[in-house]
């Protein structure tokens, strides 16, 4: 090793090879802190050499120093990752090989992302003078080792090295692009035309997002690169992305083509291309590539890569991409052997949640999250237990409540609503006192007091609301203005002082709420009211099942604003779990709004509606300009969406010639949102 104050990271590199190494040999560059101190505690011989700009003349130096018949080059920021001794001394005893690449994981961004690039990085081979470092900067051995008469070097699957000096925070501390951009032009003075340091100015600029730069210098090297280089890979992938970057897509395209062809498995390669087609709209060149790149599966071993290229990463891509093509089933495939690669894959739980909930697959889910339970990060599960209230998906719900990483308040909460909520006939104030309970461990608790107004409204307990309002005001002030509008509509009477309720006919009390009256500030605070407040709002009076309210707030409040396909996903699927009266009453005041704001709301809120009208029986309404408006669009949820609709009006028209089969309506809202309609 070379070291310069790495106190930081020193231990953790040591103490990952104690045990596999027979001596360490350091030699430090000036360190000024207790690096070398740490070094000797772990029986490091340590040398003092003085840096003269020149990361291969320092490592050859320390080289030299080796009395064992195979070296291992480290730096003080990585780390052998679970090394086993009976693997590595395996290795070692292979007689034809002289060396071995090791796969490096170089993490990057933010330490918490858990986001990393590989590649491959020949640091261990035989103790022979004729194997040295070349390069100034990103100094290899591997052209040594290969000028050798019969020089080979294998590959060590099962020896990673773990690197962390290119995390956001090592870059900022270090100052690292500073200096290597500083050695790789100095080094270039003395040899302008090398290619490796050219390619290496290159990445420099690259990984500061500096494309424009980055693509000048690379682009040229894609016909001046040897074909054996073992970067001209990534020259290909790096080169494609840059000019993608910057705009200069017909470029891109042609250097991603050129890439492919020389090589076609390389799946960084192929998703890289893959998304910039989609982004163009392409949907079918996409899918093909994306299913080369899963068929390739990690490709590590050969290039470059990145975390989730070939296997998970890949895999919420292609499951995106077959969604686009409507092909709802093989997109939810895609995305579960994205979690069976990672089993906290957020971007795949992400999508498959809401197409399970919205598909009715809840059962599939409740399966899937049995088997990764154990796994899943609670961040991951904070998540989906709103996702599983939002649909009122209640065996799923008890399964997530049953994981051990969630913490004790949310586990005891998650004890007391679904045996609240989902009984629907249940109207008793008194019913939510295992709510109220909770409270006793920590009065400050929001969501408590959220849900305890939601069933005051499902009650009609007036004055409970106004408490639990008056709870919540400081930390959800949008409330305010929708407890205020419920008010408005509970008929009779000084709207801000009810004086009873009535029973909607859904068979549940819509709440004569005391409004205003009850804010802390008086009438002068209520603010207008806004989607955010709106939507917290919604959220939480389906989930308590307090249909009669929900009706009055959407009754109440402008299309424009009360757009349903703007909440939460999995909701939808909990507006089909209401009672039939409930939706027979959502579908009139659909229909009232689109007549008083002219036709169609939007494509896939019409969509909405006509779900909800097929689950109670209906053929959807349909103006002729609002089904013109739909088959302009342009898509193709809504083209689908449409030709069905048309298939209803004939077996109205023509009874006992009913369609056959069923649509899957709430999928096509999904992918009418998707197409931005």
């Amino acid at each position: 090793m070379i070291v310069k104050n790495e106190a930081q990271h020193l231990e953790r590199c040591l103490a990952s090879v104690a045990g596999l190494v027979s001596e360490i040999i350091i030699a430090d560059t000036g360190s000024s802190d207790n690096s070398m101190e740490m070094a000797l505690s772990f029986g490091a011989q340590v040398i003092e050499i003085p840096w003269e700009g020149d990361f291969a003349k320092a490592r050859n130096r320390t080289l030299r120093q080796s009395s064992c018949s195979w070296v291992l080059v480290l730096d003080a920021d990585e780390a052998a990752g679970g090394w086993r001794a009976d693997v590595l001394n395996e290795l070692l005893s292979a007689e034809q090989v002289d060396g071995y690449f090791l796969p490096f994981i170089h993490y990057v961004g933010e330490a918490d992302s858990g986001d990393y690039v590989t590649d491959n990085v020949c640091r261990l081979f035989r103790n022979d003078e004729r194997i040295v470092f070349q390069g100034s900067i990103h100094e290899e051995a591997a052209s040594s080792i290969w000028a050798l008469p019969d020089g080979k070097i294998a590959y060590a699957a099962a020896l990673p090295v773990r690197h962390y000096g290119y995390l956001d925070e090592e870059l900022r501390a270090k100052n690292k692009t500073a200096r290597n951009l500083e050695l790789i032009q100095t080094a270039l003075q003395h040899d302008p035309e090398s290619i490796p340091l050219q390619y290496a100015l290159g990445t420099e600029h690259y990984q500061q997002g500096a494309y424009e730069t980055a693509a000048g210098l690379l682009l040229p090297l894609l016909k001046t690169a040897p074909a054996g280089s073992g970067y001209l890979a990534d020259i290909y992938m790096k080169t494609a992305y840059a000019l993608q970057a910057c705009g200069r897509t017909k470029e891109a395209k042609a250097a991603y083509e050129a890439g492919l062809r020389l090589f076609p498995d390389f799946t960084d390669l192929l998703e890289s291309y893959a998304v910039l087609l989609l982004e163009e709209g392409e949907l079918q060149k996409p899918y093909h590539l994306l299913k080369i790149a899963l068929q390739s599966g990690d490709t590590a071993q050969k290039y470059p890569s990145s975390s989730g290229s070939g296997t998970s990463r890949t895999c919420v891509v292609m499951g995106q991409v077959c969604e686009r093509l409507l092909r709802y089933e093989e997109a939810a495939d895609c995305w579960e052997q994205a979690i069976g690669y990672d089993a906290g894959c957020a971007a795949a739980w992400a999508e498959l949640v809401p197409l399970c909930l919205l598909a009715g697959e809840e059962q599939h889910l409740t399966a899937l999250t049995r088997q990764t339970l154990q796994a899943m990060p609670s961040e991951l599960l904070g998540r989906c237990i709103p996702a599983a209230l939002n649909a009122h998906a209640w065996e799923w719900l008890q399964v997530l409540a049953a994981a051990p990483q969630l913490p004790a308040s949310v586990q005891a909460i998650l004890r007391v609503l679904p045996e609240l909520f989902r009984h629907t006939q249940i109207l008793d104030a008194a019913a939510a006192a295992p709510l109220e309970r909770l409270l006793r461990a920590g009065p400050e608790q929001p969501w408590v007091h959220g849900y305890l107004w939601a069933w005051a409204c499902r009650t009609g307990d007036v004055a409970a609301a106004g408490k639990w309002l008056a709870r919540l005001a400081p930390l959800r002030p949008g409330l305010a203005a929708v407890h205020h509008r419920i008010g408005l509509e509970s008929g009779g009477g000084d709207p801000a002082w009810p004086q009873q309720s009535h029973t909607d006919p859904s068979g549940d009390p819509a709440a004569k709420l005391p409004g205003h009256a009850d804010h802390p500030a008086g009438a002068a605070a209520i603010q207008p009211i806004s989607f955010p407040g709106l939507s917290y709002a919604a959220q939480l009076l389906l989930q308590a099942g307090a249909w009669g309210s929900l009706l009055t707030l959407y009754r109440n409040t402008s299309p424009s604003l009360f757009q349903w396909c703007r909440l939460p996903q999995p909701l939808l699927r909990g507006l089909l779990q209401a009672p039939a009266p409930f939706r027979e009453q959502w579908c009139s005041i659909y229909s009232s709004h689109a007549q008083q704001y002219g036709g169609i709301l939007c494509s896939a809120e019409w969509l909405l509606y006509a779900a909800v009208a097929d689950s109670c029986g209906r053929v959807p309404q349909l103006d002729p300009a609002a089904g013109k408006a739909l088959q302009q669009s342009g898509s193709a949820a809504a083209a689908l969406g449409l030709s069905y609709h048309k298939l209803l009006l004939a077996a109205e028209a023509f009874p006992g010639k009913n369609p056959r089969g069923s649509i899957p309506w709430l999928l096509l809202v999904r992918s009418a949102l998707r197409d931005g309609l």
